[in-house]
């Protein structure tokens, strides 16, 4: 049997005020990602299992900017233009000269519902090509604001009533539209074009294309789905709720793959971390976008680390912070109230205590002492340390870059190195202690 053409159309072209934000509702991230690129990303993952033919952004409010941030990760993708937000049923129709004529069933989404699995997904686009349109919905004890589904005695559905039009009776149904459906191309397509405009809102319901294909005798079904699936985000509260849900799902992931998460409600991951097996990780840790760690990894409470390569056995913090651009290799240890940035730090080395590392190079076995900064800017660029293997770095030293610091060399506490040291050398620069004694009163 021919797998039949489907195409995905996602709903994005609200203003999105309730956020009360200059940006795009669909662009607010979670765990560092753009919301709409978790919709993208299952759909796009699904190309081996099913015969996709178009995916199709509807957009409106800054259109542009959106576009812009979806292409750096989806090259693949169409864009339709709804010139009045008229609502969803216009919103579809919008996208209809998008649609080719290989295209025999469509998916619409919505761009602020991110937390549609893969397995949903799966489950629309395999288990319900036969009937015309099929509805995603969800039962919820708290309905308040969405569409309550209307069954008749025999279990099919009648309709579906927006919360705002509903009676005090239908308020009470728990069973509740999510906006997702999968409908035939040219029902929708005829359907959507004949919705007309709410009394309330003035604006075309994607919703009233059930009444009228009940009404035209089509094949009507629906899909339960679990209601995590379903949170569309409206403001700000939505969006905390996303992430909590987002960031409860990483961390199962990563202790049910070995790593220990000391108090895992008060770690926060990005999409992208990459954790090996038997690490630990202790309270109030932020991972940021690109961190990478291997197995054995100690990271210690309130530490920040972003954009960083962490090897195998390395030690972090507490109150480390590692920006991006930075590798820490095997055995190295990175202490307290340490800051490293786009640095280098080989393995065995140790930075223990209060210190600031930035464009930094630093070789195997090496120590550096309390207090140590690295002098990496000049008021116009960005300069380069290098401390070579096993060397000893005092502490309160100040390494005024660019500097080259050699081989086994050892820095005296206190020092300002402006020169480069050589191999196997003691450096010492202080001013001379002179001690003078108090006069008495």
């Amino acid at each position: 049997m021919q797998k039949k053409s489907i195409s995905f159309v996602i709903l994005a072209a609200g203003v999105g005020s309730r956020m009360k934000s200059t940006k795009p509702k669909v662009l607010h991230e979670i765990a560092n990602k753009p919301m709409i690129n978790y919709i993208l990303e299952n759909i796009v993952s699904l190309k081996s299992r099913i015969l996709i033919d178009k995916i199709i952004i509807v957009l409106g409010h800054e259109s542009e900017n959106i576009k812009k941030v979806i292409k750096k990760t989806f090259s693949d993708v169409s864009f339709a233009f709804q010139k009045q937000q008229l609502g969803t049923a216009d919103a579809v129709y919008s996208a209809r000269r998008l649609l080719s004529r290989n295209c025999d069933k469509v998916v619409v989404l919505c761009g602020d519902a991110p937390l549609v699995s893969k397995s949903l997904l799966k489950k629309i686009t395999q288990e319900n090509m036969s009937s015309n349109l099929s509805i995603v919905a969800f039962n919820t004890n708290n309905p308040s604001g969405y569409g309550r589904i209307i069954l008749n005695k025999n279990n099919k559905i009648e309709k579906i009533i927006e919360h705002k039009n509903a009676n005090e009776i239908q308020k009470k149904i728990n069973l509740c539209n999510s906006g997702i459906l999968i409908a035939d191309k040219k029902i929708l397509l005829d359907f959507v074009k004949n919705v007309g405009f709410d009394k309330i809102k003035k604006e075309k319901y994607l919703t009233d294309i059930v009444e009228n294909a009940k009404n035209a005798k089509k094949n009507i079904n629906f899909i339960i789905a679990d209601q995590k699936e379903c949170i569309g985000i409206n403001d700000r509260v939505d969006l905390s709720m996303v992430e909590k849900e987002v960031q409860n799902d990483i961390r199962k992931k990563f202790m049910k793959n070995g790593v220990t998460l000391i108090a895992p409600e008060t770690v926060f991951f990005s999409h992208d971390t990459k954790i090996g097996k038997d690490v630990v990780i202790g309270p109030n840790v932020v991972f940021g976008p690109n961190v990478k760690v291997a197995n054995k990894v100690t990271i210690n409470a309130f530490s920040h680390i972003e954009g960083v390569d962490i090897k195998k056995g390395a030690t972090i913090g507490p109150f480390a912070r590692i920006r991006p651009g930075t590798l820490i290799e095997e055995d190295a240890k990175i202490g307290n109230f340490v800051e490293v940035k786009n640095s280098k730090i080989k393995k065995g080395s140790k930075v223990n205590h209060l210190s600031y590392i930035g464009d930094a190079y630093i070789g195997k076995q090496t120590n550096i002492g309390a207090g140590v900064i690295t002098c990496n800017y000049d008021g116009i660029n960005k300069n380069k340390t290098i401390i070579k293997d096993d060397a000893f770095i005092g502490s309160n030293v100040s390494l005024v870059a660019p500097v080259k610091i050699g081989k086994n060399s050892l820095i005296g506490a206190g020092s300002v190195i402006t020169k480069d040291i050589p191999n196997e050398n003691l450096a010492v620069e202080r001013n001379k202690q002179v001690n003078i004694k108090k006069k008495k009163k």
